[in-house]
């Protein structure tokens, strides 16, 4: 389920003025958009990816899908799984949306609800496969698509590497969770959030592609739950 709060006041002005023969080049002020995701009543029209790979290291275990949610916790998910074959997979889900003022920059916010019986403070090959896989989310007016580029598979958008942040996306975090037992850590719930609001501007048709992935230093599997995520644009002022 998502939802999109908008404030239609200017819209209103607009027609009231129409209808009263005044002019229609009033230009409606941006107003903060939000949007949120539930992943437990499955919502469509999100799309996933893998990226930072070779042709060699290209990954073959991927999954993406709809899942129950392991105990303690009910209801489903959406569940991300993957073998990092490169010391340096990124695997993502993203979708379009639509209702932004078109060419206006935004402050977004990201929140994000996951599952995940990964502990920290682990030692594991190549990395700690708690510490060293690191969640992010982002947002860009183009889509975010893989392309290869020689033998390498890489993203067509700035959105950083590892524990660095791009242009497009930001590091919210790491998967592992409150959990110290580095043998068999509970599921458990975790939040994600970024400390400074990543600024993007929309499309001309106002809308922008929302990011949401891991990625790994972790040489080995890696694997989460996303319960829900929060997306918060307020719109720059100049």
């Amino acid at each position: 389920m998502k939802t999109f709060t908008h404030f239609f006041a200017a819209t209103v002005i607009t027609t009231l003025l129409a209808a009263c023969g005044g002019t229609t080049n009033y230009i409606p002020k941006p107003v903060p958009v939000q949007i949120n995701t539930d992943f437990s009543s499955e919502p469509p029209g999100w799309a996933f990816g893998t990226s930072d790979f070779s042709s060699e290291t290209k990954p073959t275990d991927v999954v993406t899908e709809y899942r129950t949610l392991p105990l303690p916790f009910s209801g489903k998910g959406l569940y991300t799984f993957g073998t990092n074959r490169s010391d340096d997979l990124f695997i993502y889900i993203k979708k379009k949306y639509s209702g932004f003022a078109p060419n206006t920059e935004y402050a977004l916010s990201f929140q994000a609800t996951i599952v995940s019986n990964v502990a920290t403070g682990c030692f594991g090959v190549g990395g700690s496969p708690g510490d060293s896989v690191w969640f992010f989310g982002g947002a860009s007016p183009t889509e975010p698509l893989t392309v290869q580029k020689g033998d390498e598979f890489v993203m067509n958008i700035d959105r950083g590497g590892q524990s660095g942040s791009g242009k497009f996306a930001q590091v919210l975090g790491t998967i592992g969770n409150a959990s110290t037992d580095c043998g068999k850590a509970p599921y458990m719930e975790k939040k994600l959030s970024n400390m400074t609001p990543l600024n993007v501007k929309t499309e001309a048709d106002g809308s922008l592609w929302i990011l949401f992935g891991l990625d790994s230093g972790f040489e080995s599997t890696s694997h989460i739950y996303y319960k829900s995520i929060v997306v918060n644009a307020t719109p720059v002022s100049k």
